[in-house]
């Protein structure tokens, strides 16, 4: 499936970066201020450069790259002038869009996103749930996840054991924030389910890892259980297995915990 990244310039002369599958229709999206919460305050917006790609997934890259440039690298590359970019950049490794946490996580660094990076600023419940659960559970993960859905909040989760992947299934049936925290590299396979979300502008995905860790480890995913943690605001327990790794993550943890069992 093709995608476009693109650049628009704004009213107020500001630029906005995005990506689609529909060039066209999103562009008409964003007169009708439909697009993005930057450009339907900065209407109208004009459509100064955009590239195609056979994927999608390339593009929702290229998007994150190039929004971490400077105005006058942006300015660069709509000009046609590829001799100024290497001069105007700003890192040597660009490929990486890394962010340093500040209020209440200054100690944990996102190595490389994708997607909507203002989720990130909203109310955040992390969805954490050990790999084996009584079937007693189940169901009410399920009710869980619906709730979440209805009322619009947005849910940080690895989802890698069965249940947290079901949970996410019925989170991407609605239409509230998801961020996915991954517990290996960015790779340039993108799920199918994720193109749509990640288009909407409500799904981010997140990794304190860079691409040359390609599989997910028993430590890796401590550290990014760790770092879900410690952005959330409050923390959701699925189930919690005796003795296991999660257990111990969760003893001392200063912040509001539900389990699930309690209901």
């Amino acid at each position: 499936m093709k995608g476009y990244m693109y650049i628009l310039k704004c009213s107020d002369d500001s630029y906005y970066v995005g990506s689609t599958k529909n060039l066209e229709r999103r562009l008409a999206e964003h007169q009708d201020g439909k697009g993005a919460n930057h450009t339907k305050k900065r209407l109208p917006v004009q459509l100064v450069y955009f590239e195609e790609y056979n994927r999608i997934d390339k593009a929702f890259y290229r998007e994150k790259q190039i929004q971490g440039w400077s105005r006058k690298k942006k300015e660069a590359l709509i000009e046609n002038k590829p001799e100024n970019l290497h001069f105007l950049a700003e890192c040597k490794n660009e490929t990486h869009h890394s962010m340093r946490w500040l209020s209440g996580a200054e100690n944990t660094i996102i190595k490389e996103s994708l997607g909507n990076t203002d989720l990130l600023r909203l109310p955040k419940t992390a969805f954490l749930c050990s790999r084996q659960v009584p079937a007693s559970v189940i169901l009410k993960c399920y009710d869980w996840a619906i709730e979440q859905r209805e009322k619009g909040n947005c849910v940080i989760s690895g989802f890698h054991s069965q249940i947290e992947k079901d949970v996410l299934h019925y989170l991407l049936k609605g239409k509230q924030p998801i961020i996915l925290a991954l517990a290996r590299g960015l790779n340039g396979k993108l799920e199918p389910e994720f193109e749509e979300p990640l288009e909407q502008g409500r799904l981010l995905i997140i990794t304190p890892f860079d691409k040359s860790v390609k599989r997910v480890s028993s430590q890796n995913a401590q550290t990014r259980n760790q770092i879900m943690i410690t952005i959330a605001d409050q923390i959701t327990i699925g189930y919690v297995r005796s003795g296991g790794h999660l257990e111990l993550l969760l003893n001392g943890i200063g912040k509001p915990i539900h389990n699930i069992l309690s209901n």
